[in-house]
């Protein structure tokens, strides 16, 4: 899901909590509907607060729309907050004020239930068996010690977004660029063809510095721990994907755009030719550039060596209840509704979140053509999942992400030996986390 990462370390959570304080996010109130249909609320009431940000906000507005049409008797109001989690990580440190359900990012979860013990409500008896319906990449960051904490709501097989006429100026068959050093070449092509055009707009010089990282890293197998669950950032993957990384940008085919929003205004503005992104950015792209309709197409994730690992996954939430809520079974009700029926999924397609759950893979909306692209997305990047390595991001990733992000802006900016920067950054992780340093 769209985002901007601002990551914390244990010590600042709680620093935050006695400097902050909930408010200020905007609030869409629905106002409940009475069913058209005539359909009974089924002892469904009450009113319940669902957290959100960017697109996922506004498919919720919609779904809480189409709940309270099927349950008159029940008020859902959707809260927009930032993806830095700077008004949730508060009410959950004090025990008061926090949300009933809440969005928490896939990789961020297991952290939030260390964080937080008993902030959480533990749905396994709801589910009943279900979690099986769930892609066990999600469903995994969902679970603690057996128990299923969230739903997994939406996955992020990720690829390359590119502008057609772009390509079509510079004579480039997107075909073609197999390797990420073809992509590199066809970049400047493309740039020379195309006068204000940069091939990319990272935000290398920012906190978001490891977003593309992610990808590369993820694409190569590369991980954050040994087997043995100790910290281990230097490793032949790991070095190998900020080379790549690192020669993306040196080569001038970047522009630097620090912010989620200056990365959108770069495509809307038509100063980019490629975005890399995963699945849930089609949708930023059809709300941000509609009449830019037509112009796009997607191509896979260009390979490190011809015929090499080309997926990867970035992103994905999950919606959980909070213990705070006072009307769990209704906060229950509405993510059950959301996420586990074919009702609630064609809400979230609309707004470009691919499904976690699998049941909906088989259903006719699954495989209809995006006008906007002129393909289905859904079967292109159900292909693009197919084979993506699983990545760990752990208990303590905010603390683990922190450290990587100096790291990546050493090398970048400062030009620093690669393996350095993450030894460097080793020693931080383990000193923030407790972990041991791999042997």
């Amino acid at each position: 899901m769209p985002k901007k990462y601002l990551y914390v370390s244990l010590i600042a959570v709680f620093v935050i909590s006695l400097l902050s304080a909930c408010g200020g996010n905007q609030t869409h109130q629905q106002e409940p509907e009475q069913a058209s249909n005539g359909t009974e609320g089924d002892g469904v009431s009450g009113e319940i607060t669902v957290a959100g940000w960017n697109l996922a906000a506004d498919a919720m507005v919609e779904t809480a729309e189409k709940f309270m049409e099927k349950y008159p008797d029940a008020n859902i109001k959707v809260e927009y907050v930032t993806s830095d989690y700077d008004s949730i990580i508060p009410p959950l440190t004090a025990g008061r004020g926090a949300p009933d359900v809440i969005q928490i990012q896939q990789r961020d979860f297991p952290n939030f239930l260390e964080v937080f013990p008993n902030q959480f409500v533990d749905i396994t008896d709801r589910l009943d068996g279900r979690e099986n319906e769930f892609a066990e990449v999600a469903m995994n960051l969902a679970q603690q010690d057996g128990r299923v904490y969230a739903l997994p709501w939406d996955l992020g097989p990720a690829a390359v977004y590119y502008r057609k006429d772009f390509f079509e100026n510079a004579g480039i068959d997107a075909e073609s660029i197999t390797t990420w050093d073809k992509f590199i070449e066809a970049g400047k092509k493309i740039q020379e063809a195309n006068e204000g055009v940069k091939m990319l707009a990272l935000g290398y010089s920012s906190n978001d510095v490891a977003e593309l990282y992610r990808i590369l890293m993820n694409q190569l197998g590369a991980q954050y721990y040994d087997e043995e669950g100790n910290i281990q950032f230097v490793s032949e993957e790991n070095i190998k994907a900020i080379e790549m990384y690192k020669k993306i940008v040196d080569e001038g085919i970047v522009m630097d755009a620090p912010t989620w929003d200056d990365r959108i205004r770069a495509f809307v503005n038509n100063q980019v030719a490629a975005v890399i992104y995963p699945v849930w950015y089609a949708g930023t792209i059809k709300t941000q550039a509609p009449d830019q309709e037509g112009l796009w197409g997607l191509m896979p994730l260009p390979a490190f060596e011809e015929g090499g690992p080309n997926q990867a996954h970035s992103g994905g939430s999950v919606l959980a209840i909070s213990t705070q809520s006072e009307n769990e079974e209704l906060a229950w009700k509405f993510i059950e509704f959301a996420l586990m029926t074919e009702e609630g999924q064609d809400i979230q397609m609309k707004y470009g979140l691919f499904p976690s759950w699998q049941p909906y893979y088989e259903t006719e909306q699954f495989k209809v053509i995006d006008e906007y692209f002129g393909i289905a997305l859904s079967d292109f990047f159900g292909q693009l999942s197919t084979d993506i390595p699983p990545l760990d991001y752990g208990a303590h990733f905010m603390d683990i992400n922190n450290a990587i992000i100096d790291a990546l802006g050493a090398v970048m900016l400062d030009n620093e030996n690669i393996e350095d920067a993450l030894r460097r950054a080793e020693q931080r992780a383990a000193r923030d986390t407790g972990l041991n340093i791999a042997e």
